[in-house]
C-alpha cells in the first residue's frame, strides 16, 4: 500500500458551572493571534494545578497532514512530576479531552491518539469537518483550551492478562485511540506476549486511511494490519486488499480461540455493534470486549 503523506470530534455547548462565580471577571484580550480567556482562576500560574481547572491553556507543537482528510496535532502539556501536568492523568488509552479555542464556547471531544507518555506531550488524530475546523488548521505556537483527561479509556493490563489473541477494529478516526493502545507500554495490550493481534481498520478508500506510516512498525511488533476499503474505486489507484466493512472482514476470517480472545473496539456506532454482536455469537465472553466509552 502506499503511505499517506488521523478522533474526529462531535461539538457539545459546555454548560455554566461554579467555577465562574469564582473567578475574576474582566474582557477577553487579544495577544500574538489568540484571544486570552475572560475568565481564570486568580491563582493560574501560582498553584493551580492543570487537573485542578475546568481549562488549561496549552501550546500547539505541530500539525501536520495525516491522510487526506486528517491532520496529526501534537499539543505541550507540560512535563511530569510537581507540575501535576495533564500528562500524569493519562494512564488508559482510549482517554479523552475537550478542546476549544481561547473565547469560545463550544468544545469538541478528542481521545489522545499517543500513548501514555512522560514527555508532556498529547496528540490528536483530528478529522477535517465544520465542527473541528478551527483545531484542524492551527499552526505550531498558537494556543487552545483543555480540559483535564476524561473517560474509562479501553483496559487496563489486568483486564486483559488471560487473553492470548487480541482484536482490534476501527473505522475512520477511530484509530486514534487504538493506536494508542498498541503502542503503549503501560496499560496497552502487550502485542508481543499475544498469540496472535490483529487490527482490522475501515476507511472509504486508501487515501483516507492515517497512519500507514506505522503500519510496518506496528507489523514488527505482531500486530497485522488488515486494511478494509468501502468504496476503494475512489482511490487513486487500483485497490487489491479487502473491501466492504471491517465486520464483514471479521465474518471473512472468524475467530480461531474465542475464549481467550479480547477485543478493542473504536468507530461508528453500526460497526462496533455488529462487531460485537458477531464476537459474542462466536463464544468471545463480553466482558472481554472493550470500548472506550
Amino acid at each position: 500500500m502506499k503511505n499517506v503523506g488521523f478522533v474526529s470530534s462531535g461539538l457539545s455547548t459546555l454548560g455554566s458551572s461554579s467555577f465562574t462565580a469564582k473567578c475574576s471577571q474582566r474582557a477577553p484580550r487579544v495577544q500574538r493571534g489568540y484571544v486570552e480567556p475572560a475568565y481564570r482562576p486568580r491563582s493560574w500560574g501560582i498553584s493551580m494545578k492543570q487537573q485542578e481547572t475546568p481549562w488549561n491553556l496549552v501550546k500547539v507543537l505541530s500539525n501536520n497532514q495525516a491522510s487526506e482528510d486528517h491532520r496529526l496535532i501534537a499539543v505541550n502539556v507540560g512535563v511530569t512530576g510537581s507540575t501535576g501536568s495533564l500528562i500524569d492523568s493519562y494512564r488508559i488509552p482510549g482517554m479523552y479531552v475537550q478542546i476549544k479555542l481561547p473565547g469560545e464556547e463550544k468544545a469538541g471531544f478528542y481521545a489522545i491518539s499517543s500513548a501514555p507518555n512522560i514527555a508532556g506531550v498529547f496528540e490528536f488524530l483530528v478529522k477535517k469537518s465544520p465542527s473541528s475546523e478551527s483545531f484542524y488548521n492551527l499552526q505550531a505556537g498558537e494556543m487552545v483550551e483543555m480540559t483535564p483527561v476524561g473517560g474509562k479509556g479501553f483496559a487496563k493490563s489486568a483486564d486483559l492478562a488471560n487473553a492470548k489473541d487480541i482484536l482490534l477494529f476501527a473505522n475512520g478516526s477511530g484509530i486514534a485511540p487504538i493506536r494508542g493502545a498498541i503502542e503503549s507500554r503501560l496499560n496497552g495490550i502487550a502485542p508481543k506476549t499475544r498469540n496472535s493481534v490483529k487490527l482490522y481498520y475501515g476507511c472509504r478508500y486508501p487515501e483516507r486511511m492515517a497512519y500507514q506510516d506505522r503500519f510496518q512498525l506496528w507489523a514488527e511488533n505482531n500486530v497485522e494490519v488488515i486494511p478494509v476499503m468501502s468504496q476503494p474505486a475512489l482511490g487513486k489507484e487500483e485497490w487489491k486488499g479487502k473491501t466492504g466493512y471491517v465486520q464483514d472482514a471479521l465474518k471473512e476470517d472468524g475467530v480461531a480461540n474465542p475464549a481467550q480472545t479480547a477485543a478493542l473496539l473504536c468507530g461508528v456506532k453500526g460497526m462496533t455493534v455488529d462487531v460485537r454482536d458477531y464476537l459474542t455469537s462466536q463464544g468471545v465472553p463480553n466482558e472481554n470486549i472493550f470500548l472506550n466509552f
